[in-house]
Formats: structure tokens, C-alpha cells, sequence
């Protein structure tokens, strides 16, 4: 489970200044099995950024660049399968910080655990990390924080998989099918 924080939501313009991510093991979350880093982002962090995750310039001024931050991410991480909540974003960002510093970007096989709640709670109000955890009634503590949100998200989707089987849905390729088909669905409904 991974998340990163940013200097913004524009990913033409915007840098990434934290990852988190975090390893599930036979089911459970292994807290022993974290990741949490801090990037530079060579930009001043603007000042609504920060009110949101607390990070400041002086947080990462002595953190390294992007190409070694994501280098020892990598080591870290192996050919994991990328599971976060809207990961659309971390990913578009990832690429976009990929390509500005020269480096190949592959697209990771992933999981969007915000689909997957949609999949099983179409009704809830609103499809934001806060009201998935609500509703299963997890805690939200450390939020906008990439490791905070990177084991809200693994906690929420380890609730969703009762769920997720209840509806016919028990591998991890048959998630990511559902998640293609409803990605699909939404693309064509906003084309109409």
C-alpha cells in the first residue's frame, strides 16, 4: 500500500515530497514492514500544502532529491502490486516526476481501493477516505501523512475483501477486472 504527499494536485507542475507505503503479510498489516521517506522537492512547499500535511521546506531540506528518494523506494518495494486509495494521482505524479528526471517509468500493476469501495458501497454519500473508514468504522488518525493514509487505506481494504467476496470477487485479478470495468463505466458516463 502505498501514498505520497505532494507540493500540490497539478502534476505538470507539482512535486512529490513524501512516500509512504506499507506491507500486508498473510492478511494482516505488517507494521514491521514499512516504508516512510521524505523528498525534496527542489521548490518551495506552498503554504495551503503544508496546512494540509504539515510538511514544511525545513522538513526537506536535508532530504534527498527525487531519483535517490525513488531509487531506495524501489529497492524497498520490489515488484510489489501498487494498492492505494485513488491511486490514479500517485501515479500520474510518479510519472510525471519519472519523466522530469529522466528516469524510465513503468506503470506498476495496481489497485484502487477507492473503486473497490464503490464496488461494494455505491450509496455512500461521498467516495473520500474519510467516509469509506467511517463506514466500515476504522479510525482516522495520522491523516495526510503518506504512511498514515498508506495503512488507512491497507486497513479499509483488508474490511472490504468480506465484501468484496460477497459479491463473487476472491483474487487479486478479479479485483483488478472490477476496477478496470467501473473505471470504464465512469470514463463513458462522463463522455455522455
Amino acid at each position: 500500500f502505498r501514498d505520497t504527499e505532494t507540493t500540490g494536485l497539478n502534476t505538470a507542475r507539482d512535486r512529490i515530497i513524501e512516500i509512504g507505503a506499507v506491507r500486508l503479510d498473510c492478511g494482516h498489516i505488517d507494521t514491521d514492514a514499512t516504508y516512510t521517506g521524505l523528498i525534496n522537492p527542489g521548490m518551495a512547499i506552498p503554504a495551503a500544502s503544508t496546512r494540509i500535511h504539515t510538511i514544511t521546506d525545513a522538513d526537506v531540506a536535508a532530504a534527498p532529491g527525487f531519483a535517490p528518494a525513488m531509487a531506495a523506494f524501489a529497492q524497498w518495494a520490489g515488484p510489489a502490486i501498487v494498492i492505494g486509495f485513488a491511486v490514479g494521482f500517485d501515479l500520474a505524479i510518479l510519472k510525471a516526476e519519472h519523466e522530469r528526471h529522466g528516469l524510465a517509468w513503468t506503470p506498476p500493476r495496481n489497485l484502487d481501493v477507492r473503486h473497490l469501495a464503490e464496488l461494494v458501497a455505491p450509496d455512500l454519500p461521498e467516495q473520500s477516505l474519510e467516509t469509506v473508514a467511517g463506514w466500515l468504522e476504522i479510525g482516522v488518525t495520522d491523516r495526510h501523512r503518506a504512511l498514515g493514509d498508506a495503512l488507512l487505506t491497507a486497513a479499509i481494504f483488508l474490511a472490504l475483501i468480506p465484501k468484496l467476496r460477497q459479491r463473487g470477487i476472491t483474487s487479486m485479478a478479479q479485483a483488478e477486472r472490477a476496477c478496470r470495468a467501473l473505471t470504464i463505466s465512469i470514463d463513458r458516463k462522463s463522455v455522455v
